[in-house]
């Protein structure tokens, strides 16, 4: 028997909902095919079976929400009786029920055995001591192992001090904070409902956008430089070509061209292709070149990215800008495409807005915010003349990027894009 696990997928997702199942007990199923759709906080993931067999059990029906280490399906793959998760089972007079409790990550995170409290707005019944056992279910317990967290130092908020699953994943979430960053109690706030008002609970995805934008203000001390690019030339070389790129099926954008300016610029400048490990000083230079793309979606932003962009020319990058996009907008982008972007690009242009402030994603170092394309006076050779200019926002992160190599690496976009012959000849 193989027990097929929810694995942990990082980007902050820990529970998925079981929105379909394309197989029932007793079917037969090939190693590959799409087993089930889950929803997540930023995808609805596909999840393909990882062998060949016949459905013994399923873990969770249509609506049901499936977290972080628990069994989805179990396969009868001619192995044998399912293998036993290493945990033993608590004296009964422990038995306290745990509504939802749920196992953990599967697999050894390395992480230290310092585990700061809960929330102080809980109070333990029991003392933080290493040599007192902590009350728990053995799922409860079980979660924990699997996160490499010791339960004994978790302070519970349930009855009698009982640890609960969101005791344990508060502490997981605490301790993978950057070192650097002390963590923000937010002051308590009883916000008035009298009148005429309307409570609005926020979607699943809404809350994981509200835990990344607070991470990159907690941490990255943004610094944004802006400014205008003539485009001109790229104007006339987009009309020129774009019925050829229609031919062959293909939208061709101006974030294609942008998008190719950008990868040059990271070439040319590799500290912004990169990460910055704060824990042990030092700057994490990526030699290749996802670059995320903000999209906007019905329910939020979404940042997929567009895999190895240096080694795609402007109409790749352009049919496939719009293949993710739109996958992105329908929710069925595959979960690797939000991973291991290396920079970002945020258009403002798309709601008709030239300048803005953008967030840098972390770990990233930087985001290059993208304005409304328009027409308007400049003067050229002492000449004023109506031209098509490009408003363009620079964020990068103070710490390991100055203004002026920022300043630098925005003229350098800057000069590609006003001559973009060059980017068709790199």
């Amino acid at each position: 028997m193989y027990e097929f696990k929810f694995a942990d997928i990082g980007e902050g997702i820990h529970e998925g909902k079981i929105l379909k199942w394309n197989y029932k007990v007793g079917d037969k199923v090939k190693e590959g095919e799409t087993l089930v759709i889950v929803e997540t906080d930023k995808v609805n993931a596909e999840l393909p079976s990882p062998v060949d067999g016949t459905i013994y059990k399923l873990g969770a029906k249509e609506g049901d929400t499936i977290h972080v280490g628990e069994v989805i399906v179990t396969i009868d793959d001619g192995s044998g009786a399912p293998k036993k998760d290493d945990v033993k089972e608590e004296p009964k007079k422990e038995a306290v029920s745990e509504s939802k409790a749920a196992p953990g990550v599967i697999g050894e995170i390395e992480v230290s055995e310092e585990v700061m409290a809960s929330s102080a707005e809980h109070t333990s019944a029991k003392t933080e001591t290493t040599n007192q056992k902590a009350l728990a279910t053995p799922v409860a317990r079980k979660m924990a192992k699997d996160l490499g967290l010791d339960i004994n130092l978790i302070s519970g908020s349930g009855e009698f001090g009982r640890v609960l699953k969101e005791d344990i994943q508060k502490a997981y979430e605490t301790k993978n904070q950057p070192s650097s960053v002390q963590q923000v109690t937010i002051p308590k706030v009883q916000i008035s409902t009298q009148g005429d008002v309307e409570i609005v609970e926020i979607t699943k995805l809404r809350k994981a956008i509200v835990k990344s934008m607070t991470l990159s203000k907690q941490v990255i001390p943004h610094t944004v430089l802006m400014d205008e690019i003539i485009v001109d030339k790229l104007v006339d070389l987009r009309n020129k070509v774009k019925e050829q790129a229609a031919a062959q099926n293909i939208k061709l954008t101006y974030m294609a061209f942008i998008m190719k300016a950008l990868v040059l610029a990271l070439k040319k400048f590799p500290n912004f292709n990169a990460s910055f490990d704060h824990e042990n000083d030092r700057l994490i230079l990526k030699k290749f070149y996802n670059i995320g793309m903000a999209v906007d979606t019905k329910d939020g932003l979404i940042v997929p990215n567009i895999k190895d962009a240096d080694k795609k020319s402007i109409l790749e990058l352009a049919k496939e800008l719009r293949e993710v996009a739109d996958q992105t907008i329908a929710r069925t982008v595959q979960l690797a495409q939000l991973q291991n972007a290396t920079f970002s690009i945020t258009n403002f242009g798309a709601a008709d807005v030239a300048y803005g402030t953008p967030i840098i994603p972390h770990p990233e170092v930087g985001i290059l915010g993208v304005g409304k394309i328009s027409q308007k006076p400049v003067v050229v050779d002492n000449e004023i003349k109506v031209a098509y200019v490009l408003p363009l926002s620079l964020a990068v992160d103070h710490r390991v990027i100055d203004g002026a190599e920022a300043g630098r690496f925005l003229n350098h976009i800057k000069s590609l894009l006003n001559d973009p012959m060059m980017l068709l000849l790199s």
